[in-house]
């Protein structure tokens, strides 16, 4: 098997005063035996690397170690000589070892054949799996302590979570700093800490097996030692890596507990952050961790557990696991408020629920704060569990060239997906996001809002947006619809299953060219699929069974567009209905059945006298017993039934 090392924060080659060291020669060393490893190969796992360097100066992270991967090795010794000729080395484990519930849910599906099955069923493990990935790693962790690793600064605290350590985790905090960068390992145990740590440059924390709780108001960790430092862009304390530990918010109304609005662990004006296998405990107000102007954030294998909006008329619905956030004054507490956002930012393999004394977030993931002219530019949001939230599972606001993909979601107070803009009518300036590729998700039981939503507006519109292969359970419940897209310019929604919606399984806004392709309705509580005001679309081989109220699929307003091939039963009204100037409309080779004569659908095709020039032809609706007037119903002259442009039922259509 090959593992993966270097390409994070703690793999870059700096001199003691802190300085980057450029294209300069790395050597890979098996750990604990200290055996040279000379068959390295590229991330892609078969080119191999002659000379292992770091970066050069030219490149954008000048003086890191690139990924790279080695067979059959589960931790090294990366060894690079000083202008002494003296050896450094520091430790890293692969980034397999402690593998998240998507990994173990993905190694299930290879022998089932079913990766979401397998996907939930990993999930009620995670927590114990976490649990022991963890004590693993602090034993690991406590063999190199003891061995005395250089570059590594070991917590001297009391770890009886009553005394104050935060000096004590500070004091390693600076050591690391005054090095130039290290490694500091707080042991298994339990911290108390008054005060909010501050991360350097170039610094690693290892917590697997120890709990850090905040006594005092500010949050517990971030990359600013107070409010007034202030960076512009980028340009902040970078190349952190937190790894492992509970970090305890402690959030409620008791002695010693937080009630403030701050986020227990925030990077601001920064680039290559990654916080990994940590858990975040018991937020007050705002976020668990804060991406803030960060370029290159990671939050990987977390696990975000309980929120309490103790604002003053609980005003804090919205507040996230996870902010994406920009650098505007009242998103974060240092400057430069510039403007910079965040961008190339990955969550993937993450929980978040409540915990055992507080109940879920706002939103698992998303932004609420964006300026003109502005984007958060490729996210990525994949194989993560979202248990519940009061307001949406993920909301991206202002994103583009991002990709939601292989999340399970449930129990969401809202959407379990929206991606939206500004109103250009409030804002004063409109965004157009391109390339949002929403895919292979679960969504069971959103709330009053849509399982999916992209939302734009008419001087706002998305593009290049693909909806794929999520299922969605609406559980009947709410005025849920099952996919909505509004304001889309060629929007792709192809092969998504849609059952049990309170209200219309797929609506399709004020788009143009739109793409409804293969996908499967059942049991809407109204239409099956809904285009309104809707131009040039092509409605392709969709399945709809079921509908309680309305047609299964409806057309109102827009128009030439195509409906081919798709098969409708048990509609409650008609099961493909053109309304009201629903102009220059083909509809031709669908299948209508009433469904076995449980729901008796009122008209198989019908067309509205404002449906000019639609062509309606093609069509098998045979095995309904109905009359011809009842299965195809045209008010006045505005749809031809057959070819040549003829009017008399049924026309080129079999009934």
């Amino acid at each position: 098997m090959l593992y993966t090392f270097g390409g994070n924060p703690s793999a870059v080659l700096t001199t003691a005063a802190g300085d980057i060291i450029p294209d300069y020669p790395v050597n890979v060393r098996r750990a604990g035996s200290g055996e040279p490893i000379t068959a390295l190969f590229e991330a892609d796992g078969t080119t191999p690397i002659g000379q292992l360097r770091s970066n050069p100066s030219g490149h954008a992270q000048p003086g890191a170690i690139r990924t790279i991967r080695i067979a059959d090795t589960r931790a090294i010794e990366w060894q690079y000589l000083d202008g002494t000729g003296s050896p450094v080395r520091w430790y890293e484990a692969a980034r397999e070892i402690a593998p998240t519930a998507l990994d173990t849910a993905d190694a299930s599906a290879t022998a089932s054949g079913s990766a979401q099955t397998a996907a939930a069923a990993a999930v009620t493990t995670a927590g114990a799996a976490a649990a022991a990935a963890a004590a693993a790693q602090a034993t690991a962790d406590e063999a190199l302590m003891n061995a005395g690793m250089p570059g590594w600064y070991v917590v001297d605290g009391a770890a009886d979570g009553v005394t104050d350590d935060f000096p004590a985790i500070q004091a390693a905090l600076d050591a690391a700093r005054n090095a130039g960068g290290g490694t500091v390992l707080i042991p298994p145990g339990s911290y108390a800490c008054a005060g909010s740590l501050c991360a350097y440059d170039n610094t690693t924390i290892r917590a697997y097996g120890a709990t850090i709780k905040a006594t005092g108001g500010g949050g517990l960790l971030h990359n600013y030692a107070n409010t007034s430092e202030s960076w512009a862009g980028y340009e902040g304390r970078s190349n952190i890596a937190v790894l492992g530990g509970t970090w305890d918010g402690n959030a409620g109304t008791g002695p010693g507990q937080t009630s403030g609005l701050h986020d227990v662990i925030s990077f601001n004006h920064a680039r290559n952050i990654e916080v990994r296998d940590a858990t975040i405990l018991n937020t007050s107000q705002a976020h668990a961790l804060e991406f803030n102007a960060i370029d290159g954030g990671r939050a990987i294998n977390c696990r975000f557990l309980g929120f309490a909006d103790l604002s003053s008329g609980g005003t804090r619905q919205f507040s996230e696991a996870l902010q994406i956030d920009i650098a505007v004054s009242g998103s974060t507490a240092v400057g430069l408020f510039d403007g910079t956002p965040s961008k190339n930012i990955e969550v993937i393999g993450c929980y978040s629920g409540p915990s055992s004394t507080l109940g879920p977030f706002g939103r698992f993931v998303g932004s609420h704060t964006i300026r003109t002219g502005t984007y958060y530019d490729n996210i990525t949001i994949r194989g993560n569990v979202i248990e519940g939230t009061l307001s949406e599972g993920i909301r991206g606001y202002g994103w583009r060239r991002a990709v939601i993909e292989g999340n399970i979601i449930r129990s969401t107070g809202k959407a379990g997906i929206t991606m939206t803009v500004p109103d250009p009518a409030t804002a004063g300036y409109a965004l157009t996001p391109d390339q949002v590729v929403i895919a292979n998700n679960i969504i069971d039981g959103p709330g009053g809002e849509s399982g999916i939503r992209v939302l734009g507006f008419a001087t706002a519109k998305h593009s290049g947006v693909r909806i794929t292969g999520n299922t969605v359970n609406g559980r009947a419940t709410g005025g849920a619809n099952g996919v909505q897209v509004e304001h889309c310019r060629a929007p792709g929604v192809t092969g998504n299953s849609i059952d049990a919606m309170g209200s219309t399984g797929l609506y399709v806004n004020q788009c143009t060219d739109a793409q409804v392709t293969a996908n499967a309705i059942t049991s809407s509580a109204s239409n099956g699929l809904n285009l309104t005001d809707t131009t040039g679309a092509t409605v392709n081989g969709n399945t709809i069974v079921g509908t309680a109220a309305n047609h299964g699929i409806t057309v109102g307003g827009g128009g030439d567009s195509l409906f081919s091939n798709n098969h409708i039963a048990g509609a409650a009204s008609a099961a493909i209905r053109l309304s009201n100037n629903a102009v220059r409309c083909t509809v031709t080779g669908n299948k209508i059945r009433k469904a076995g004569g449980t729901v008796t659908t009122v008209n198989g095709i019908s067309a509205h006298t404002s449906a000019t020039g639609a062509v309606i032809a093609g069509n098998d609706l045979t095995g309904n017993s109905w009359a011809a007037g009842v299965a195809l119903v045209v008010t006045g002259t505005g749809a031809v039934l057959d070819w040549a442009g003829g009017t008399t039922s049924p026309g080129h259509n079999r009934i």
